[in-house]
């Protein structure tokens, strides 16, 4: 309330601009404005289903939704950043953070978990649709993964392409555990090897403590 009455009771001029710039350079404003991305990218901090596991790593998107805003930074970069961040010709920890947008959806881990190779190929194709339709709907207004089974019905997106789409993605994968699909890091080569450097040690001391269980 101090704020509102203080710009109420402002005579110069440039009042207005003032108080404008003073909000957009606010890190509250990121914060703000965040959680409206945040929606569209299909945000949570858990998996969903009937395990609902906590993903401790996705406070990182999270984080860097807010500080791109709070930078004003341009919307193609911050497109490109979450769509192929880890593989651009300069890769940092920021831009692989931004693919959390590719699995900040819904994931049913327990679909995964059946003998059946058939139900885990049905799985991984479920987690591939998920983030085609996050892709589709995000970026281009449109709900792509209607093509998976057949041509779109209603907009001029054939089956081909939703296939097209698809392999573009097959390397992304929810787990933090290496598969055959998998996995986008947190870190970039360089920093990859720089924290493998100073870490070292304690991982050292981690790995004695255990054997001695």
């Amino acid at each position: 309330m101090e704020d509102v009455h203080a710009f109420v009771d402002a005579t110069s001029v440039d009042a207005s601009e003032r108080w404008l710039e003073k909000l957009l350079s606010s890190p509250s404003y990121g914060e703000r404005w965040a959680r409206h991305w945040l929606d569209v990218a299909r945000f949570s901090e858990s998996d969903g289903f009937e395990e609902d596991m906590q993903r401790p790593q996705a406070y990182t998107f999270r984080d860097y939704v807010i500080a791109s805003l709070n930078a004003d930074k341009p919307y193609n970069q911050f497109v490109l950043e979450q769509i192929a961040g880890d593989v651009q010709e300069q890769v940092t920890g920021e831009s692989i953070a931004a693919t959390g947008f590719l699995v900040a959806g819904p994931w049913d881990a327990v679909q995964r978990v059946t003998p059946s190779k058939f139900g885990r190929l049905q799985s991984r194709e479920e987690q591939l649709e998920e983030i085609v339709g996050g892709v589709g709907m995000a970026f281009l207004g449109l709900t792509v993964q209607c093509a998976r089974c057949h041509d779109h019905k209603f907009d001029p997106i054939p089956q081909r392409d939703y296939y097209q789409i698809k392999a573009v993605f097959e390397g992304v994968d929810h787990s933090q555990k290496a598969k055959v699909h998998g996995v986008r890091r947190l870190l970039a080569p360089v920093q990859e090897q720089e924290w493998q450097k100073q870490t070292e040690p304690i991982r050292r001391q981690i790995s004695a403590l255990e054997s001695k269980d």
